[in-house]
């Protein structure tokens, strides 16, 4: 998934667990658990796993995440509550870890690149959809974060 999914994941994580370090822990593991449902990614042709495709959709994430984390700034949303910014950072952590590992390539980003896979290929490489529904899934899943979040 995205990083604009998990975002909002940890976010509702440090609304119900006031431990920023529970919410970090929790965060993470739930990174995990919403990569092992099929969302349009691991069908995309190889001709599109390059640093150029790769970096726009990071950008364009990042630009998404950025406008979604400005309209829960003004709904009211204490973005800067301890828990909510560690269980935001522990529910992206792993996707920022991929990013790390595909510049650097080191024995410790590939372990959790390892991990990365283990959980995201589970079930998606059996009943994945392709890239346009998956993308329309997440943004489903987006929406629905969002109102839970408001």
């Amino acid at each position: 998934m995205f990083l604009t999914v998990h975002a909002p994941t940890g976010i509702i994580i440090g609304q119900y667990i006031s431990n920023p370090i529970l919410a970090f822990i929790i965060g993470f593991i739930f990174h995990y658990i919403l990569d092992m449902i099929p969302h349009g990614d691991t069908k995309v042709d190889s001709k599109y796993k390059n640093p150029i495709h790769i970096g726009t959709a990071a950008l364009f994430d990042f630009i998404l995440l950025f406008f979604v984390l400005i309209l829960l700034f003004f709904s009211n949303v204490n973005l800067f509550k301890p828990s909510i910014i560690t269980g935001m950072l522990g529910a992206m952590l792993p996707d920022i870890l991929q990013g790390f590992y595909y510049i650097y390539r080191g024995k410790f980003f590939k372990k959790m690149q390892n991990i990365h896979n283990f959980f995201h290929d589970s079930i998606s490489k059996k009943y994945e959809m392709n890239f346009v529904p998956g993308i329309i899934f997440q943004l489903i899943i987006l929406i629905i974060l969002i109102f839970i979040i408001t």
